[in-house]
């Protein structure tokens, strides 16, 4: 009878001790992530510069109001003369990792030849920051 009782109280000692406790099963909270901002620091276009050239310089600063650092990437997206087109950046660009609550630059300075064709008007479209999944 003994064994009978030990071998029926084993499964409820397994129950009640066997399961984790209500602070065992709490999982760390995921926090959302607050988007990166950004500020055009420069944007100029220079349709002539007198070298037969034009010429496109920018600076736009990104933020990161995040109490942890995140990997991402920028998209600028330009229209010239009614052509849109984006320059996306990758893994090697120097903002794709900006750390917690800081800030990073990115410039680009370029001249190009008439020889490839004559640009008169450039505007910035749209800047984005996309975190990497």
């Amino acid at each position: 009878m003994n064994i009978r009782k030990s071998i029926l109280l084993l499964p409820i000692f397994l129950l009640l001790f066997g399961c984790p406790s209500d602070d065992d099963m709490i999982t760390p909270e995921e926090t959302e992530l607050e988007n990166v901002t950004y500020e055009v620091i420069l944007f100029e276009f220079t349709p002539d510069t007198g070298n037969n050239t034009s010429r496109l310089r920018y600076e736009i600063k990104f933020s990161n109001p995040n109490n942890t650092a995140i990997n991402g990437f920028h998209k600028i997206t330009i229209n010239a003369d009614g052509i849109i087109s984006s320059n996306i950046a990758t893994d090697s660009s120097p903002c794709y990792l900006i750390e917690a609550n800081s800030d990073c630059t990115i410039s680009f300075d370029e001249e190009q030849s008439f020889d490839i064709g004559m640009v008169n008007s450039i505007e910035l479209v749209n800047v984005e920051y996309n975190f990497e999944n």
